[in-house]
């Protein structure tokens, strides 16, 4: 009987602690998952000029590089840009749904990026660009804004 009751006991062990292991998981999951991202750091000034920056600094404490690109925008599609810098170079900037295009103070979505636009962008560590600041609009679209 003892032998039967201990078994017993050893099973009703284990599914406790299946069950209490699983809670935390998704305890903890969840914590994870309600932690916001933080913010893209807003443009630093850069001296007058300047097409190409690579900037390292701490976002949330951790290291990170801004690359910082001034051009006009010469190709465009909703993944990415083509950037001509005024020294002559092309750099290419990958762009996603999170990146936060801005007009003066209106935020706008990557869709409203048009070629020949002249533009600043930031990527953190060769990511896509976390935002896009349109500087001016090309003389076809100045009555549309």
């Amino acid at each position: 009987m003892q032998s039967r009751h201990s078994s017993s006991m050893r099973r009703l062990v284990v599914v406790l602690l299946t069950l209490s292991l699983a809670l935390l998981s998704a305890t903890a999951t969840a914590g994870a998952a309600r932690k916001p991202k933080p913010k893209p750091p807003p443009f630093p000034r850069l001296p007058a000029g300047t097409t190409h920056a690579e900037i390292n600094v701490k976002i949330g404490r951790v290291p990170h590089t801004l690359i910082l690109d001034r051009g006009r925008i010469v190709q465009v599609s909703l993944t990415g840009m083509t950037v001509l810098e005024s020294d002559g170079t092309r750099e290419q900037v990958p762009l996603d749904d999170q990146t936060i295009v801005q007009f003066r103070k209106t935020r706008l979505t990557t869709a409203a990026l048009r070629r020949g636009m002249n533009i600043d962008a930031m990527r953190i560590d060769d990511g896509a660009a976390v935002r896009v600041r349109i500087r001016s609009l090309p003389r076809r679209l100045r009555g549309l804004a």
